[in-house]
């Protein structure tokens, strides 16, 4: 039996050479190394990203990313806000979801939105009854993570015991999807399972049949109980979810994953917008910061913290900037609140990343925040001269994550002298974040789109032009319409600028744009990241005819790469139309394992209760610069499933 992919910054591959790689549970690209993406190629020439094997001696080296193809790796891990279907009203939601253009994704059109009856009492059952049937690995971990995106069952199912007689499974992809499915479902009932399992109590060894949990298996069950402290609002979950996470980092713990496991999975515990657990939040915020200051952190801490914060200027929010601007610059324990004997802080290049990133999260405009003056100038100075070429990208990013005039003022000037191939890329994508939230606002950033409409024309470099794409369609520069259709007839064969020209399009929210995009999906049977970005397209501008054709090829595909495009489209979509035919997929013994397995992850996708990815809180401003294999490989971290 071919054993599943496990092989962390394996090489960007064209989308023809992806169909042998991906489980059906994943098939999107999270992260690095991923050859799960379809379509993300490295161009001509350009080195690959490697690390060392299993067993293979390390001096703890971070693995290289082509900077050509950073930009897209960033793009992938935090499109989801802008690429969900838009609501015809928006409104601001204090909180984690509004950090890109203030607002969540609306609920679906009513008579769209699956209902009760469709999923308590038609999908449901038929993932169960396939679950319960076929112990393909692949069958197993997409049917367990659409049961747990969709959270309920018909009396007489108990979510909790179906993945919990998976914990004891023979293959440890299937075990440890079972741990994390018990967070993602979000039920009280699944915190003693989760509890036991991080802490390898004797109950938890009890669940996996094994002298002890895995670190593997006890990594993802971090993951999962982040998750389930997120999504409830009592008081007891979170701390005792804390309890445990904090002592895997306070004791003699060394598995690296199992720690980058509990530090993000602490940046979930409270959401910002969770006003009645504010003295948790802040506990969480103290104590990261001391293990840090003690060397006991972890280079994903700033990013955890901010996460927990959110944007805003309170007394814990000028004490993380002040640290964060510290790390960046200078590496030294900054202001009156540093103790006596305290190390200097890490100013390696993860923990320079890291903290660019947090500083986008945390800060507010100058002109809201006149001190925050200070942490613009920080990122500005590092983006200009930073020793580490990632860290000084995500201090751009940063930039455009706050946003405000000043910031605005001092992309564009920077990108009139900027190297075109390689700097303006970052710089597009940053300026693009502040152009979306004036396109929502109604006022499109005429100036911006034109400088995109010149460079996107003249640009040598393919790569960079599919950035100068997605940030014109940001704009919401009505004009720039037959600059990117002129674009996609162009370059539709290119897997990346060909799936980005249409993302584009849909990002520019031309209704005239779906008959276009409806065409490519036709067209594009064979080109997986074509196929997907154009039927996410046509899911934002509310294509109504969509979800046919896209069953209609799953059922006919045979396509691993495919299957995955198809099943990701048909899922963000969310059109209850699709189920009568997946349903039929899954118990269609005609159909192959993976067919039935992709099946069963799109219906997970058009029921599932969340408004955008479950795991968005984890891939949004994630460093992936510092990853571990069960955070992201490209194949079946968390940030990789569907």
């Amino acid at each position: 039996m071919k054993p599943p992919l496990r092989a962390p910054f394996a090489p960007l591959l064209a989308a023809c050479c992806l169909a042998g790689a991906l489980p059906a549970h994943g098939g999107q690209y999270r992260g690095p190394g991923a050859p799960a993406m379809p379509g993300v190629p490295l161009p001509p020439g350009a080195p690959v990203p490697t690390t060392p094997g299993p067993g293979t001696p390390t001096t703890g080296a971070q693995p290289t990313i082509p900077e050509e193809v950073s930009w897209q790796v960033w793009w992938e891990l935090n499109k989801d806000p802008f690429v969900q279907p838009q609501p015809a009203a928006m409104g601001p939601t204090t909180g984690s979801d509004d950090f890109y253009l203030g607002r969540r994704r609306a609920v679906r059109a009513e008579t769209l939105a699956p209902n009760a009856v469709d999923v308590l009492e038609v999908v449901v059952p038929a993932l169960v009854a396939l679950l319960e049937k076929d112990r393909n690995r692949d069958v197993q971990t997409a049917c367990m993570m659409a049961l747990a995106k969709i959270g309920r069952a018909p009396q007489g199912v108990d979510l909790e015991a179906l993945f919990v007689a998976r914990l004891a499974r023979d293959n440890q992809e299937v075990r440890e999807t079972a741990a994390l499915a018990l967070g993602v479902a979000g039920r009280p009932a699944a915190l003693p399972l989760l509890l036991a399992l991080l802490r390898d109590e004797p109950a938890g060894r009890k669940l996996c049949e094994r002298a002890k949990v895995e670190d593997r298996t006890r990594a993802f069950a971090a993951y999962g109980l982040g998750l389930l402290a997120r999504q409830s609002d009592d008081a007891a979950i979170k701390l005792a979810a804390h309890d445990a996470l904090f002592a895997v980092l306070d004791g003699k713990q060394t598995d690296r994953d199992l720690r980058v496991a509990a530090v993000n999975a602490i940046g979930l515990l409270v959401d910002p917008g969770q006003a009645g657990h504010r003295r948790l939040l802040w506990q969480c915020v103290d104590e990261l910061l001391a293990l840090q200051e003690g060397g006991g952190g972890d280079f994903h801490a700033p990013v955890a913290i901010g996460r927990l914060l959110g944007r805003g200027d309170s007394a814990n929010h000028r004490r993380c900037k002040e640290r964060f601007v510290a790390v960046l610059l200078d590496g030294r324990s900054p202001g009156p609140d540093s103790r006596p004997g305290a190390r200097d802080l890490d100013r390696s290049n993860a923990a320079q990343q890291s903290a660019a990133i947090a500083l986008g999260m945390l800060a507010l405009p100058a002109d809201q925040c006149p001190a925050d003056a200070d942490v613009a100038r920080a990122l500005q100075a590092y983006a200009q001269k930073g020793v580490d070429r990632l860290a000084r990208r995500f201090a751009t990013m940063a930039l455009g994550r706050i946003g405000g005039a000043g910031n605005r003022e001092w992309l564009m000037t920077t990108w009139q002298r900027a190297q075109k191939n390689l700097e303006r890329p970052w710089l597009a994508l940053s300026l693009g974040l502040i152009a979306a939230r004036a396109a929502a606002a109604g006022t499109p950033d005429e100036a911006l789109a034109r400088l995109l409409v010149d460079d996107l024309q003249t640009a040598s470099f393919v790569e960079a032009r599919g950035a100068f794409a997605l940030a014109l369609g940001m704009t919401g520069w009505s004009p720039a319409l037959p600059t990117l259709r002129n674009f996609l007839g162009e370059h539709e064969t290119t897997a990346s600028l060909g799936g980005y020209a249409c993302v584009a399009l849909a990002l520019l929210g031309e209704p005239a744009a779906a008959p276009l995009l409806g065409e490519v999906v036709e067209r594009s049977a064979r080109r997986p990241f074509v196929l997907l970005q154009a039927a996410v397209g046509l899911g934002r501008l509310g294509d109504a005819d969509a979800t046919g054709k896209l069953v209609a090829m799953l059922e006919r595909s045979d396509s691993l790469a495919v299957l995955a495009a198809l099943a990701n489209a048909i899922g963000q979509i969310g059109d209850r139309r699709a189920i009568p035919l997946l349903v039929a997929l899954t118990k269609d013994e005609e159909q192959t394992k993976l067919g039935r397995a992709f099946a069963a992850a799109a219906l997970g996708g058009v029921c599932e209760r969340f408004a955008l990815p479950w795991n968005l809180p984890l891939s949004r401003d994630a460093n992936y610069g510092a990853p571990v294999d069960t955070l992201s490989n490209g194949a079946t971290g968390v940030l990789d499933i569907l």
